[in-house]
C-alpha cells in the first residue's frame, strides 16, 4: 500500500494518496497519524472547493506544494510506524519500550549530560582517597552511558522531529558541556534515521552541525550522515528548495569540496572490503601456513652442514609469506579494510547488541572495559594494547573487540601476554610508524572519516539484528551521480580523482561514465582522459566507440604508442586487419625491436592472407626470441595455409616435444596431417588435443572452428565431419 501512496503522489494524484494513507494510518494504530492526515485531507478539500469555483489564489501553488511535502512526510511516517508497530526484532521492542514508558526529552538529557561533565570534574577534585574516587567516576560513567544510548535509540526510532525538538537536540549540539563523543553518537542516529525516514529538520541538523561543532569528530560525522542523506533521499530533497540552497551555499568552503571527494573515494574502497576477506581467506592466510620443518625448534643455527642441505622449497616458501604481508600492509595504506575478518568473531558480545554501541568513539573510561585499563599496569607505556588503541589504523569497534576480548583475562596472563608481546611487536610498531608516516600528510579528517566508514561497514554487516535495515553497503554509494551534491562535487578535478579511482579498480562502466559524459562530452578532457575513455570502452567490448575515443587522443598527443597499439587492438577485434596494421607499422618505426609488436604485425598480415610477408615477421621473432614457441605456432600455421605440410609437420613437432605442449598444437598437427591424407597419424594427433579438453563437445568446438581453413586446403566437409566420430 506504501508503494502505492508514493506513486499516486509521484504522479500528483493527491487525493487518490490521501484515501489509501488513511487506511494505512489505520493499520499503523496512531492516532496523532489519522489526525495529521484529516486535517491535511480537510485542507486539499477546501482547496479543491474554491478551485472548483474558479476562484483565484496566487498562493494556491505554494499552498499545493507544501500539502504535497507534507503527504509524502506522512506516508513515510505511517509506513514507518506500522513496521515498528506489527514488526519484531530490535526496533520494534525500542518503540513499544517508549510506548509503554516515555522517553525523557532532548532538553532532560541535555541537563544530564552537561551534569556528567560538571560531576565528573567535581569527582576529580573533592574525592581524595583513590579508590572511592574510581568508583565514583564508574557509577558517573555508567549513568552517563544510559543516557546515551537512550539519546541513540529516540532519534533512530522517531520518525520525524518536532520544532520542539529540534530545539533541545541544538541544545545538545551547541552546549560547552556536552563531550564531543556524546555528540558524534547523536549524529549517528541521525544519520541511521534520516536515511531511512525523512525528515527536514533533522537533515537541517547535520547541516547546522557541520557548520558550527568545532570538533572534527562531530563534522565528519555530520558530513557522512549529509552524503548519505542526500543519496538515498534524493528524491524528498527535491520538495526542499531551502535545503537544497543550503546545501549548495556550502560549496563556497573549499574544505567540504575536497573532504566529500575523499569520502567519495572511502565509500568506494568500502566495495573492495568483501574482495580482501576473499583474498585473505583464499589467499594470503593459506601462503603463510609455513611447512612444519621450517618451524622445527631443534634445528640449531650453528648446524652448518644441515644449514647447507635445507630444502630450496623452504626458501621459497618464505618469499611467498613474506610477498603476502607486503601485499597485506600496501591494502592497509591504501586505506582498505583489512581487519574485518579478525575482528568480526569478536562482535557477540553484550556489548554490542546495542545499536549505540557501534559508534561510540573510543573511550577508556567506558564501563565495559576501564577495568583493563585500571587493573593492569601492563597498559602504560608501550605496550602492545597501547599501541593498537593509539593506532588510527583500527577503527573504534575494533578497538573495543580487543579489549572486551581481553577485559576478563587474569592478571598474570595479561601481563605475561603484554611481555610477549613487547618482545615481539617490533614488527607492529615498524608497520604501525610506517602507516603514520604515510598519513602525516593527510588531514585528521580523512582518518576519523576512515574509521567512521569502517564502524558503519561492520554495524551493516555484522549487528545481530542488521536484517531489519537496508544494508547501504550492498550500493555502490555513488555520490557524484547525487543532483544534491552536484554542485559540491563536480569539479573536473574532482570528477577526474574519482574516474581515475574507479579506473584503477576495473569499474571501467562508472569510470568511462564520468570521463567521457562529465569532462570529455563537455570540452574538459585531456589526452589521458581520452585515453582512458577508449580503453574502458575497449574493456566493455564497445570497440567502435573506443576507436572514436582514440582518435581524439591521438589528436591531442599524436602518435602516441600506447594509442596507437590500443588502436590496432580494436581493429583487430573488428576485423579491420589492414586498419590495424596500419597503427602497427607506425609503432614499428619507433619500435623496431619490439618481438611482441612483430609478431602482432605477423598476425595481421595471417589474418589478411600474405602468408610470406607474415613468415618473415615470424622468423625475426623466432631467431631473436628466447623461448620462440608463439612464433613457431604462428610459423607452421603459415606454412599449413601455404600448402607446405612438411615444413608445417616439422615445426608442430618441435613444438610437441617441448615442456608446455598447448591443446592447438596437436589440433594443428592433426590438421596437417588431415590434409596429407595421413588418417591414422591426423586421429592420434586430435586424440591428444582431445585428452587436453574437458569434454569431447569443447574438442568438437574447437576443431570446427577451423572448418574454413581446413576446406581451404582441399579437405571435404563430409571428412571434416567424420573426424570426431572416428575418434
Amino acid at each position: 500500500m506504501y508503494n502505492d501512496i508514493i506513486e499516486f503522489l509521484d504522479n500528483k494524484r493527491l487525493k487518490e494518496a490521501l484515501v489509501q494513507l488513511t487506511a494505512l494510518a489505520h493499520e499503523a494504530d496512531n492516532w496523532q497519524l489519522s489526525s495529521e492526515i484529516e486535517s491535511l485531507q480537510t485542507t486539499y478539500s477546501y482547496m479543491l472547493q474554491y478551485a472548483a469555483q474558479g476562484m483565484e489564489d496566487p498562493e494556491r501553488n505554494k499552498l499545493y506544494h507544501q500539502l504535497l511535502r507534507t503527504a509524502y512526510e506522512l506516508a513515510d511516517r505511517t509506513e514507518a510506524t506500522r513496521k515498528y508497530r506489527t514488526g519484531t526484532g530490535y526496533m520494534h521492542g525500542k518503540y513499544y519500550s517508549f510506548q509503554q514508558i516515555p522517553p525523557h526529552s532532548y532538553q532532560e538529557i541535555c541537563l544530564s549530560l552537561e551534569a556528567f561533565s560538571e560531576n565528573l570534574g567535581m569527582a576529580q577534585i573533592t574525592v581524595m582517597d583513590e579508590e572511592r574516587r574510581s568508583e565514583t567516576v564508574n557509577k558517573l560513567y555508567i549513568e552517563h552511558e544510559k543516557y546515551v544510548t537512550e539519546l541513540f535509540d529516540i532519534i533512530w526510532i522517531s520518525t520525524h522531529w518536532t520544532d520542539e525538538d529540534l530545539s533541545g537536540a541544538n541544545s545538545i549540539l551547541e552546549s560547552l558541556l556536552v563531550p564531543a563523543n556524546d555528540v558524534a553518537v547523536m549524529i549517528s542516529a541521525v544519520t541511521l534515521s534520516l536515511i531511512q525516514v525523512f525528515d527536514s529538520r533533522k537533515f537541517q541538523f547535520l547541516i547546522k552541525a557541520y557548520q558550527t561543532h568545532s570538533e572534527t569528530i562531530v563534522v565528519q560525522r555530520a558530513l557522512i550522515g549529509i552524503a548519505l542523506t542526500a543519496y538515498y533521499q534524493e528524491k524528498r530533497l527535491k520538495l526542499y528548495p531551502d535545503l537544497q540552497a543550503a546545501l549548495s551555499l556550502l560549496s563556497d568552503s573549499t574544505p567540504i569540496i575536497k573532504e566529500l571527494n575523499k569520502l567519495q573515494t572511502l565509500l568506494l574502497l568500502s566495495r573492495e572490503t568483501e574482495k580482501i576477506e576473499k583474498k585473505l581467506r583464499e589467499e594470503i592466510i593459506p601462503n603463510m601456513k609455513i611447512s612444519p620443518e621450517m618451524l622445527n625448534q631443534n634445528q640449531k643455527i650453528i648446524d652448518l652442514e644441515d644449514l647447507e642441505d635445507k630444502n630450496p622449497e623452504w626458501e621459497k616458501e618464505m618469499k611467498r609469506v613474506e610477498e603476502s604481508i607486503r601485499e597485506l600492509g600496501e591494502l592497509q595504506l591504501e586505506g582498505a579494510d583489512t581487519y574485518l575478518s579478525a575482528f568480526a568473531q569478536l562482535k557477540s558480545y553484550p556489548f554490542f547488541r546495542q545499536a549505540a554501541h557501534w559508534f561510540y568513539p573510543f573511550d577508556r573510561q567506558h564501563p565495559d572495559i576501564v577495568k583493563l585499563f585500571t587493573n593492569h599496569k601492563s597498559t602504560e607505556g608501550k605496550s602492545l594494547i597501547n599501541l593498537l588503541m593509539e593506532s588510527t589504523m583500527f577503527c573504534n569497534s575494533d578497538k573495543y573487540s580487543f579489549c572486551l576480548a581481553l577485559k576478563d583475562i587474569p592478571k598474570q596472563q595479561l601481563e605475561m601476554f603484554t611481555a610477549e608481546a613487547t618482545e615481539q611487536n617490533q614488527i607492529l610498531k615498524e608497520g604501525s610508524e610506517q602507516f603514520a608516516e604515510t598519513i602525516k600528510g593527510e588531514k585528521k579528517p580523512s582518518n576519523i572519516s576512515r574509521q567512521y566508514i569502517h564502524d558503519l561497514y561492520r554495524f551493516f554487516k555484522l549487528w545481530m539484528y542488521r536484517s531489519e535495515m537496508h544494508d547501504i553497503f550492498t550500493d555502490d554509494l555513488s555520490l557524484w551521480k547525487c543532483e544534491a551534491l552536484k554542485p559540491l562535487m563536480h569539479t573536473p578535478e574532482n570528477l577526474k580523482q574519482i574516474a581515475d579511482y574507479l579506473f584503477s579498480k576495473d569499474y571501467f562502466q562508472e569510470a568511462c561514465t564520468i570521463y567521457y559524459d562529465e569532462l570529455c562530452n563537455k570540452g574538459k578532457g585531456d589526452a589521458d582522459s581520452w585515453q582512458k575513455t577508449g580503453f574502458c570502452l575497449q574493456k566493455m567490448k564497445k570497440y567502435t566507440e573506443a576507436l572514436q575515443a582514440y582518435a581524439q587522443a591521438d589528436l591531442l598527443k599524436p602518435e602516441h604508442i600506447w594509442t596507437l597499439k590500443q588502436m590496432a587492438q580494436c581493429h583487430k577485434k573488428l576485423h579491420h586487419y589492414q586498419e590495424a596494421l596500419d597503427c602497427l607499422y607506425k609503432v614499428e618505426t619507433m619500435q623496431p625491436d619490439n618481438l611482441n609488436l612483430l609478431l602482432q604485425i605477423g598476425q595481421c598480415l595471417a589474418s589478411l592472407h600474405m602468408y610470406d610477408k607474415a613468415l618473415s615477421y615470424f622468423f625475426k621473432v623466432e631467431y631473436m626470441e628466447t623461448a620462440p614457441a608463439n612464433a613457431q605456432r604462428a610459423i607452421g600455421w603459415c606454412y599449413f595455409m601455404t600448402g607446405k605440410y612438411a615444413e608445417a609437420a616439422r615445426f608442430f613437432d618441435k613444438l610437441q616435444q617441448a615442456d608446455e605442449v598447448l591443446t592447438s598444437d596437436w589440433l594443428n598437427a592433426g590438421h596437417v596431417y588431415l590434409a596429407q591424407n595421413n588418417i591414422p597419424k591426423a586421429l592420434e594427433c586430435y586424440r591428444q588435443a582431445e585428452s587436453h579438453c574437458q569434454s569431447h563437445d569443447e574438442f568438437i568446438q574447437l576443431y570446427l572452428a577451423d572448418k574454413e581453413a581446413l576446406l581451404q586446403q582441399g579437405i571435404s566437409e563430409e571428412n571434416i565431419y567424420l573426424v570426431p566420430d572416428m575418434l
